[in-house]
């Protein structure tokens, strides 16, 4: 069975605005990579023998297809993509391959520890600010606005991790009929929780929620955002459960079904 990408747009990402001629993170003018937003690493459960992947929208009308590569544009100069590429590589090792990390389960609360603070934190505040400055159509809905853009910039410019509750991921595993199933990716929308902004993105079947806000964060976040004792807790809840996927999920089998019926829909 082919491994599939569930996207909500259209098959060919498109560039909104315009082509960069300078590192989005630094401002050096020397050539740009072709850097990924969402990591390649995360790719690997979706590719099939030929190393290729479904992409299948909510769009009868859109044909599904195969891609070859993940979503990347020309973002990043060569000594910043180095950069990401190391806390890339610690969220592989640790978060993906679970390398070097401590696991306690209790219920459907998973308890990790031994985590990095400072590479995670890294890596998970450069995916919050690639999907925010990518201009690329697939992550129009991360919209950071100029003053929370050039807080991140700084931060990953220099290295910096900030405070647990200053720009925190909430990451719950998604199971869906009680199976957690890893081969699937969603776009990023945007939302609202605890009155403050909300941007979340399904990665193989784990749900980053980044919130954004100039307003402190309550305190009950230090329990399940990665922390400076270098713990963090996963949930997993139900798809059904979680309001906004279980549209998705729904509307998407409605279209999987149309277009094996060779009904195009309304």
């Amino acid at each position: 069975m082919h491994r599939v990408i569930f996207d909500h747009t259209n098959t060919k990402p498109v560039l909104k605005v315009r082509n960069r001629t300078i590192c989005a993170l630094c401002g050096s003018g020397g050539p740009l990579r072709k850097s990924h937003i969402i990591p390649e690493f995360f790719y690997t459960e979706l590719y099939d023998q030929l190393h290729r992947f479904r992409v299948i929208t909510v769009d009868v009308s859109t044909p599904e297809a195969f891609k070859q590569k993940g979503i990347y544009e020309k973002l990043l100069c060569d000594a910043c993509e180095q950069k990401f590429s190391r806390w890339e590589k610690y969220a592989k090792e640790a978060f993906a391959d679970g390398i070097g990390i401590k696991i306690v389960r209790d219920g459907n609360l998973f308890h990790l520890s031994h985590l990095d603070y400072v590479k995670f934190r890294l890596f998970l505040l450069s995916l919050l600010w690639r999907m925010a400055v990518s201009a690329l159509e697939i992550f129009s809905e991360v919209n950071l606005g100029e003053k929370h853009e050039r807080i991140l910039r700084a931060a990953l410019r220099h290295e910096d991790p900030l405070q647990p509750l200053e720009y925190p991921c909430l990451i719950c595993a998604v199971k869906i009929d009680g199976k957690f199933q890893r081969d699937w990716i969603l776009p990023p929308v945007h939302a609202r929780s605890e009155g403050r902004h909300c941007y979340c993105v399904v990665i193989n079947g784990i749900l980053f929620c980044f919130y954004v806000s100039s307003h402190s964060m309550p305190q009950k976040f230090i329990g399940a955002c990665i922390n400076k004792q270098n713990e963090m807790s996963i949930y997993f809840g139900e798809v059904r459960k979680i309001p906004f996927l279980a549209e998705y999920v729904s509307n998407l089998g409605d279209a999987l079904r149309k277009r094996k019926s060779g009904d195009p829909g309304t």
